[in-house]
């Protein structure tokens, strides 16, 4: 029964996702299929039944976009890049488009360009929350470790149920060296998610590893 659930969803977030659009899309059923496949853990067959889409179906944004996802997902960074921005070329008021291709510039460790790409959307959106979150990685990426904790709180302050930006915060201060700081944030985050690995390291990093038990 689980199995039907997921195809049928399958087909409804592609339904959606077409509705609306002025290209003749006559390919449901390999969308659908993309989809299945990516829900059951298979980003490269999803990927391979996205290109075997006909060509006027290929030229569309919501393909570039789906693309560049998949792209990500199986660790082809560069390429991931290119089709994220070639989605935002077919869309230019689109911000998913450069909010996605963040991701794979994190991975790739592009700290400037992501920050580059970060602050542009925050232009045009001042309090989009993934901008504000991914500007702060690419900031402690790039050891400015004072403006990233900033990036941060500034999150921090419309999401502050966020418990991976109030990480965040805390390795920011450990790198400025404010341990005794960063132990309390730690052991914040760790009080209500006692099992969060990258707060449970931040604080043995901190106070040792006895702390942390």
């Amino acid at each position: 029964m689980s199995n039907v659930r997921v195809v049928v969803s399958s087909v409804v977030v592609a339904v959606v996702l077409l509705a609306g659009s002025s290209v003749a899309y006559a390919s449901p059923e390999v969308w659908a299929r993309s989809y299945s496949l990516e829900t059951a853990g298979n980003s490269a067959g999803a990927l391979e039944a996205l290109e075997s889409l006909p060509e006027n179906e290929r030229s569309t944004y919501l393909f570039a976009l789906r693309r560049a996802w998949l792209l990500y997902q199986v660790g082809r960074y560069d390429a991931a890049v290119t089709a994220y921005r070639q989605a935002a070329t077919l869309a230019p008021e689109s911000l998913e488009a450069p909010l996605g291709e963040l991701l794979p510039l994190l991975a790739q460790r592009r700290w400037a360009e992501a920050e580059t790409r970060a602050r542009a959307v925050l232009v045009r959106d001042a309090d989009n929350y993934l901008a504000g979150r991914r500007l702060a990685f690419a900031l402690f990426g790039l050891g400015r470790f004072e403006e990233s904790e900033q990036t941060y709180r500034a999150v921090s302050r419309r999401y502050p149920g966020d418990l991976e930006v109030i990480t965040g915060i805390a390795w920011c201060q450990a790198r400025r060296g404010r341990r005794e700081e960063a132990a309390a944030t730690f052991r914040s985050v760790l009080a209500v998610s006692p099992e969060d690995a990258t707060a449970r390291a931040g604080l043995t990093a901190v106070s040792g590893a006895e702390a942390a038990r």
